[in-house]
């Protein structure tokens, strides 16, 4: 059985208030989630928050690249917040509903239109390689572009 920590929502000191509509401008209204949980520790949340900002948003890629890069990592790593969170705004960034449903389902990536495939395949390899020898021919910054949307849901042990 997991722990469940209370609400801190209602019992937060100004600065944290203060941290907690910095996040919410951005991201919405935190019903559950990992931003409600961390505001426990509201300076954590702020970091996060910013990280969490900087990786998908603070980077190049097309929007319905970077989501793509989100939802295959989402699904890789069995994270059905992250996947349900970022399916939607997949949408919004015009990513085609048979793409997500072929990431959902698992389904053969490599048959995906070369704009698409491409870096579907970079994705897929750098989650099959934890310990990072794919970096070395692409780089670290280029293989970050297509793997740090993914934020801390493709962190996994090695």
């Amino acid at each position: 059985m997991t722990a469940k920590l209370p609400d801190p929502l209602h019992t937060l000191t100004p600065e944290a208030k203060r941290i907690y509509d910095r996040i919410t401008a951005k991201r919405g209204q935190m019903r559950g989630g990992p931003y409600a949980s961390l505001m426990h520790h509201p300076a954590l949340a702020e970091k996060v928050g910013d990280l969490g900002e900087y990786l998908p948003f603070g980077g190049t890629l097309p929007g319905d690249i970077r989501e793509m890069a989100i939802l295959i990592t989402a699904r890789s790593v069995n994270q059905s917040y992250e996947w349900v969170a970022h399916a939607r705004i997949a949408r919004t960034e015009k990513l085609p509903d048979d793409v997500i449903e072929r990431i959902r389902t698992r389904g053969d990536l490599s048959a995906l239109p070369p704009r698409l495939a491409r870096p579907a395949r970079v994705v897929q390899h750098v989650l099959a390689d934890p310990r990072g020898r794919l970096f070395r021919p692409v780089g670290e910054r280029g293989a970050s572009a297509l793997t740090g949307p993914s934020g801390p849901s493709s962190c996994r042990p090695p």
